[in-house]
């Protein structure tokens, strides 16, 4: 247990030094407001910059019952992270009843999904943040975190790992509403496009 804790303890401060040094510039602050309750979605690869700007705000994250998944939610828990654990692999529908509860009990309830997680295709958006905004009636909000700098690791998509003292850039999309009518491929290609155009967008850097 006490490796588990050092461990955890490690990486959450080691995410804070690589981030929270970094001049940060936001784009997009507009989209949110009058938004009280939506879903956020980035892409896989790009979490850690996401975890660090949206750290205690009140935040609810989906993360994969996974061994992976154990180790995310232990440390973003340090960010003030709560959790609904579930994937398309595994736990996926009772995530899903869990989080279409959560939003019908708390009219500022904020979720955050990356909809190509946990084991991708890189980029391709699943059906579960569209289904829920679509049931829910919540907006999606699509934000990139960009670091100029980044170390990037490969598996089954490219992670990024920021490194400190860089330029960071939070670009926010428009929110995306999605009707009752609204068919699932439509759906996810609308996210996929936001992600991808703010992406470019985030990885301008001047």
């Amino acid at each position: 247990m006490l490796k588990k804790y050092l461990k955890e303890k490690i990486i959450y401060f080691l995410i804070v030094f690589l981030y929270r040094f970094n001049s940060q510039s936001v784009f997009g602050k507009q989209n949110l407001e009058g938004l009280n309750s939506f879903v956020v979605v980035t892409w896989h690869g790009k979490l850690l910059g996401l975890m660090e700007y949206l750290r205690n705000k009140d935040f609810y994250v989906l993360a994969s019952q996974s061994k992976d998944g154990d180790l995310i939610t232990s440390v973003a828990k340090n960010f003030g992270y709560s959790f609904f654990r579930g994937s398309s692999n595994r736990g996926g529908k009772n995530a899903m009843k869990e989080m279409r509860a959560f939003f019908s009990n708390n009219p500022h309830g904020k979720i955050a999904i990356t909809p190509d997680g946990p084991t991708g295709p890189e980029r391709k958006a699943k059906p579960g943040a569209f289904l829920l905004a679509k049931d829910s009636g919540r907006p999606i909000v699509p934000i990139i975190v960009d670091i100029k700098k980044s170390w990037k690791f490969k598996n089954w998509h490219t992670f990024y790992i920021g490194k400190p003292f860089s330029k960071m850039k939070v670009v926010i999309g428009k929110p995306l509403y999605f009707d009752k009518n609204e068919g699932v491929e439509v759906g996810t290609k609308k996210i996929e496009q936001s992600l991808n155009e703010i992406d470019w967008i985030a990885g301008n850097h001047e």
